[in-house]
């Protein structure tokens, strides 16, 4: 009776301790059952763009062009180029898509300031994907304008000091 007593008791200790480890055994079947996609491993990031992003462009791009780190489904992909004023589309065409990017031609663009490149498509592993990209186009320089003025002042400058110069050798040698 004593063993009979002895593996009961035993068999009581042990009841907890495997009802825990089936529980454990089961959430975590469960858990790798209704896991979904890693969607931050799997998103279609933007890996280049022409122009680069947050570049500060002198003069306007003629187009816009965003390569992915995943193969894009073709006719998925909407780029909107918005102007300083957030509401101006500057494209001139449909997107052109190629097998991990997509390009847009541009009108010349309006004033200077910061555009937007807003993207978004599908990658053909099915994942929807979007994203902003942005450059700064930066006022026209005026350089040229400002050369002249300079050329002059500094023309005058030396000539005057030149005049002085002469005036004060030449009274020196009479």
């Amino acid at each position: 009776m004593r063993e009979t007593n002895g593996m009961y008791s035993l068999g009581m200790r042990l009841r907890p301790l495997l009802a825990m480890a089936g529980a454990v055994l089961l959430s975590g079947v469960l858990m790798l059952l209704c896991a979904g996609p890693a969607h931050a491993a799997e998103a279609n990031m933007l890996t280049t763009s022409e122009p680069p992003a947050s570049a500060t462009l002198a003069t306007p791009p003629r187009q816009i062009i965003l390569n992915f780190r995943w193969r894009i489904r073709h006719g998925s992909t909407v780029v909107t180029v918005l102007g300083p004023d957030g509401v101006t589309q500057w494209q001139q065409d449909k997107p052109v898509e190629t097998d991990r990017g997509v390009g847009v031609g541009l009108r010349t663009l309006g004033p200077a300031g910061k555009y937007a490149v807003n993207y978004q498509g599908r990658s053909l592993r099915g994942l929807w994907f979007h994203g902003t990209m942005e450059f700064v186009l930066a006022p026209p320089s005026n350089v040229a304008g400002r050369l002249p003025l300079a050329w002059i002042a500094s023309v005058l400058l030396l000539t005057a000091g030149g005049t002085m110069l002469g005036i004060r050798l030449g009274r020196i040698n009479q």
